[in-house]
């Protein structure tokens, strides 16, 4: 699409390609042409803006990996600790999770493992509980806000889907306004770097001045306002402290503080017009890319690369056309010294031009992932508006090439706008393709584990200090049996790794080898009535203690389908109960009236609480306060259970018997599992079918129960002098 202009010294000048849409119009005859064309700016800019007012709230698994539990999971009991896995690194001090119970206790944890947050829970309220969360990649820096409930004895109405805000939020468009700055003015500076060099091969054209000062002096100020915005908002304050760790952790961290130190230098170097400025306004622009998405793409280098390439070729292209609008040559733009300049413009922006959209292109398919994210997710809309406003040079370069006359100005304009999406394109905190690693990263199949499985083990669970135990006989008859044993502490899977178990049968040590993570195993000569001893090495550890009952076990699937017939047709019954974390020891009481009302008394060293519940109102008292009347959310279902939860049942056995309380009762054990949640029970069930007596074995969440009052006479009642 070469152009021939004809130069003052009569030699022919070939046009710049497509960036020839500088050349213009006449302004007469395409006055109405350049109103369209402006009209069409507006426009452009228009649908970005209704791009990004739409609602922009994705599912939160294009951040989280997974979460336990998960998001609208009805539980029976508070777990001991909320997990939340993501789908890649994260600050581990700006990164945080907050867990609000239904008593308006908040629990706050922090980064466990590089992809992970904890919250330990030393609670069992009843109710909707409120997970919030901020994670700060390491790879690029970004900050993504989420949420989600899930409920204990009842199931959440609202929020209980995992919701992260993917697209720009106003703080965002705040802060890409300034990247928009910085883009447009280090991209200036490149153009006018071009410019000047090509003023000065002989003939010199010395009325070609670029004020390179100008440019890199924006640059830096606003660069400075995008580092210290970014860090805060990550950082939840303006905090010094979270300023540091931000540009402190990470590639993309110290390619920020980098990027302003280089920024610092250019601008010394056009001051005290050094000879090497151009060498620091590229290091700038690679730092500038090294703190993007490209820092995100695998691996690391090309991501960055591409991204790099593509603003220098842009800055060659689009920063020369916004230079040559700077320029007032002598004569105007259709003399000759302004011809000259032109015709040495012209072979290097349409390079340029051919390597930015070459590496657009690249670096398109590397953060959309599919083609399909280019029309369903808001960041590739605001690609297609970008595309369009690139696009939108070639005819305009066409017409101007007919009519031969510079109309730099607005050229320069369309090239500013370009430059705003492509600002706002990287104010996105997850492009598409790592959505698409996050649901990759979810479905992922996980390390080996100690878990029993349907069949004819024989499995019960106990604790070692704050580490989960669980112990799987197999084939659980007389003779050599394998013995697989699951650790689980509080800080995760990876943590279980480092744990060292030693095994004791009877008096004797047997030699364990580990077999995962979370797996030990060990080989076994068993006959029935041996004593196994599994004991965890650390301060965190201790002795979990098992007694092996006859061989084989008696199946108790038959006792245990009894007992859940009989506890749902309870109309009332009291619960005793005792919750250890290996942290802290939580005891409560609470009273249950069917079909929708319980009441609790909780004892903590905090003061405690009291709560009754009926149907859809909650009347709540934090420790000698005054009481709270909560209207709306779900009502209980009474009668539940913690056992409710964790279906199916996997090897129900009868462990033996035993008397509680004066009645005779049968010893159950048995296997549950919800989402990724482990769970060991031990019930002590009655002839009739009541539970006597139980014990409930998860992750920091160790519980006894005693109940008692079944069918007795309970009336549960508002707190006597509250209204409703």
């Amino acid at each position: 699409m070469a152009s021939h202009l004809t130069a003052g010294n009569g030699r022919k000048a070939v046009s710049w390609g497509v960036p020839h849409a500088m050349v213009g119009c006449h302004h007469k005859r395409l006055k109405g042409r350049r109103r369209a064309c402006v009209h069409g700016v507006v426009l452009c800019l228009v649908i970005i803006l209704a791009v990004l007012a739409a609602p922009a709230v994705a599912s939160a698994h294009a951040v989280l990996a997974s979460s336990q539990p998960q998001a609208g999971q009805r539980l029976g009991t508070a777990p001991g600790v909320v997990v939340l896995e993501f789908t890649e690194p994260v600050n581990p001090k700006l990164s945080t999770s907050t867990v609000t119970d239904p008593t308006g206790g908040r629990f706050t944890g922090g980064v466990s493992e590089a992809q992970e947050i904890r919250v330990p829970l030393s609670t069992n309220a009843s109710g909707v509980y409120t997970v919030d969360w901020v994670s700060v990649s390491t790879l690029d820096g970004h900050a993504v806000r989420g949420s989600f409930q899930f409920g204990v004895g009842v199931t959440p109405a609202g929020g209980s889907v995992e919701t992260a805000q993917t697209s720009p939020g106003e703080g965002d468009l705040a802060i890409a306004v300034l990247r928009w700055v910085e883009y447009l003015s280090l991209l200036f500076a490149v153009g006018m770097l071009v410019i000047r060099k090509l003023a000065r091969r002989p003939p010199e054209l010395e009325w070609v001045r670029p004020r390179l000062v100008v440019p890199l002096s924006v640059a830096f100020t606003s660069g400075l306002a995008v580092v210290s915005s970014e860090a805060f908002s990550a950082a939840g304050s303006a905090s010094l402290g979270g300023m540091w760790s931000y540009l402190t952790t990470g590639l993309a961290g110290w390619a920020r503080l980098s990027r302003l130190g280089l920024e610092a230098l250019a601008l010394v170097a056009a001051v005290v017009s050094g000879p090497i400025p151009w060498l620091w306004v590229m290091a700038a622009i690679g730092g500038l890319a090294a703190s993007g998405h490209g820092a995100a793409i695998h691996p690391a280098w090309w991501g960055i690369t591409v991204d790099a390439v593509h603003l220098v070729a842009a800055g060659a292209w689009a920063g020369g056309i916004l230079s040559l609008a700077t320029q007032r040559p002598p004569g105007g733009w259709r003399s000759g010294a302004a011809r000259e300049l032109l015709v040495r413009f012209s072979p290097p922006a349409l390079v340029a031009f051919t390597f930015t959209v070459g590496f657009g292109v690249i670096q398109a398919i590397q953060e959309l992932g599919t083609f399909h994210a280019l029309v369903d997710s808001s960041y590739g809309q605001v690609l297609l508006v970008k595309i369009g406003l690139v696009a939108s040079m070639v005819p305009l370069s066409f017409v101007a090439w007919r009519r031969r006359r510079p109309h730099l100005r607005f050229e320069g304009t369309l090239a500013v706008f370009v430059i705003a999406a492509a600002a706002i394109m990287a104010a996105f905190p997850i492009p598409p393709s790592r959505m698409i690693e996050g649901e990759a990263a979810r479905e992922a199949t996980p390390s080996v584990s100690a878990l029993p499985r349907a069949g004819t083990d024989l499995t019960m669970g106990s604790h070692a200090g704050q580490v989960l135990v669980g112990l799987t006989v197999h084939p659980a008859r007389p003779g050599m049996n394998d013995l697989l044993i699951y650790l689980l502490p509080l800080e995760g899977n990876r943590a279980a790794g480092d744990l060292t178990a030693s095994l004791t049968v009877g008096n004797g040590a047997v030699p364990v080898t580990t077999c995962g993570d979370t797996c030990r195993r060990a080989a076994v000569q068993l006959q029935g009535g041996e004593t196994i001893s599994v004991t965890v090495s650390g301060p965190k550890g201790g002795m979990a203690t098992f007694n092996i009952p006859k061989l084989p076990a008696p199946e108790g699937s038959r006792v245990v389908a009894q007992m859940m017939t009989r506890m749902h047709e309870l109309e009332t019954y009291r619960l005793d109960e005792t919750l250890s974390s290996g942290l802290a020891v939580v005891p409560s009481r609470y009273a249950f009236q069917a079909p929708d009302r319980f009441e609790s008394i909780v004892t903590e060293s905090s003061g405690g609480s009291q709560m009754v519940w009926i149907g859809h109102t909650r009347y709540l008292r934090q420790g000698n306060g005054p009481w709270q009347v909560l209207h709306g959310g779900p009502p209980p279902d009474v009668p539940s259970f913690i056992w409710d939860f964790f279906h199916p049942f996997i090897d129900a056995r009868i462990l033996g018997r035993a008397t509680v309380e004066g009645v005779l009762t049968r010893i159950v054990a048995f296997f549950g599992k919800s989402g990724v949640t482990p769970v060991w029970f031990r019930l002590w069930i009655d002839r009739d079918g009541l539970v006597r007596q139980g014990q409930m074995r998860a992750q920091g969440h160790f519980m006894d129960d005693r109940y008692y009052d079944f069918d007795g006479p309970i009336s549960i009642q508002p707190p006597k002098g509250v209204r409703p």
